[in-house]
């Protein structure tokens, strides 16, 4: 008898978008079963966790250090050492890799199928695609799986290569299933949006520039809140771009997408009214975080704007147990400057790349799934328990003299 995983995907309701990779009956139960071991953890396994840190992990390095610890770089040995927290490791990195290889099984399933969509929905395109098979790869990028994504963002196989774009695509909406917009993963795209628009509800850019799309979540939404400007997006990764501009075509967007580093792109001299990124940052390194904001200043006319939304985590506004769950991150779960970014100085980056004082602001600001313009969802502080505002991300807004 044929599993239900054999059986027609016809039988199955379509989601998302034309592009968007579907899920067999059993396909969707094993996506599910993950999930739920996901939730479990962090409902389960998290609090355990912390009362081990906080417990017994900092009484016993306070008495041998004669002061209690600060950072988290302080009790992570001792903590890493304990059978409890190797499990919480174990199976915090065991859920999402069987989340990839899950959805890694459907795409080469459908695989055709999808090439057939992607070149259909690119063959009169209202926007455009640029690739450069001769772009010099970060090495932040070209040395790291992100997220344990295997084969990372810029595995190419062929000159119409999609699949990596289609892969992180049903990864976001499967991970943060209505938590960041839904299927189409846009809460960070409409949170920047938001945030540009709290503080200057009259902008009206006329170019808009994206930076580090992926395969445009972010990007739609934000050329949605802004529906008569020109909008371009650039990514260093080919089949995130193929399948993002697919994708882009497919909701009737009209994006402008190239294959660039942000860090140096061809764009000329002051010709962008917006210059933005949503959770780029964090995948680059110091080095490369300072030269964006100088390539951001460079982009934007006179009296444009920048903004760079990204993760929340502040380690000045955080407990010592939620800085070593975002230390997770960087230890990992291949996001090697999550830490690093934590601990940096977004307005002393921004000054450094040309912005006056007095034209930078940062802040957490509160995500949403729309446009939604409101000033009271931007708080300069952390949550009073220490912790980052759930469901916020930072955010750096400057002006351009």
């Amino acid at each position: 008898m044929a599993t239900l995983a054999q059986t027609d995907l016809s039988a199955y309701a379509h989601f998302g978008h034309a592009v968007m990779p579907q899920a067999t009956h059993d396909e969707q139960a094993l996506e599910d079963h993950f999930l739920a071991m996901r939730l479990w953890t962090n409902q389960k396994m998290d609090p355990l966790d912390r009362r081990l840190l906080d417990e017994v992990i900092v009484p016993e390095v306070t008495a041998k250090t004669g002061k209690a610890p600060t950072r988290s770089a302080e009790v992570r040995g001792a903590l890493e050492s304990q059978p409890l927290h190797q499990y919480w490791l174990t199976l915090s990195l065991f859920y999402q890799d069987r989340i990839w290889q899950a959805l890694d099984g459907a795409i080469d399933r459908q695989y055709d199928e999808l090439a057939g969509k992607v070149a259909e929905q690119s063959a009169a395109p209202k926007g455009s695609l640029r690739l450069n098979p001769d772009l010099a790869m970060p090495r932040y990028i070209s040395a790291i799986d992100h997220h344990r994504m295997a084969g990372g963002y810029i595995t190419d196989t062929s000159d119409v290569d999609f699949r990596a774009g289609a892969l992180y695509d049903r990864f976001a909406s499967t991970y943060l299933r209505n938590l960041n917009g839904g299927w189409k993963n846009d809460g960070r795209g409409h949170t920047l949006a938001s945030h540009v628009l709290g503080f200057f509800p009259d902008f009206r850019p006329r170019r808009i520039l994206d930076l580090g799309c992926a395969v445009g979540h972010s990007t739609v939404a934000i050329a949605q809140a802004f529906p008569d400007a020109e909008v371009h997006a650039l990514d260093v990764g080919a089949p995130m771009l193929r399948y993002g501009h697919a994708r882009a075509e497919s909701m009737g967007v009209a994006i402008h997408f190239s294959q660039q580093d942000a860090e140096h792109t061809d764009f000329a001299d002051e010709s962008f009214d917006l210059v933005c990124s949503s959770a780029m940052l964090h995948e680059t390194s110091a080095k490369g975080m300072r030269q964006i904001f100088k390539e951001s200043h460079r982009l934007l006319k006179p009296g444009g704007v920048m903004c760079h939304v990204d993760v929340p985590p502040r380690h000045e506004h955080m407990s010592l147990w939620d800085q070593m769950r975002c230390d997770f991150e960087s230890h990992y779960n291949n996001e090697p400057f999550m830490t690093s970014l934590a601990r940096t100085d977004w307005v002393k980056v921004a000054m450094g790349a040309g912005f006056a004082r007095d034209k930078i602001g940062v802040g957490y600001r509160k995500g949403t799934a729309v446009l939604n313009p409101n000033r009271d969802d931007f708080f300069t502080e952390g949550h009073p328990e220490g912790r980052a505002l759930i469901g916020s991300w930072y955010a750096c807004l400057a002006v351009k003299d």
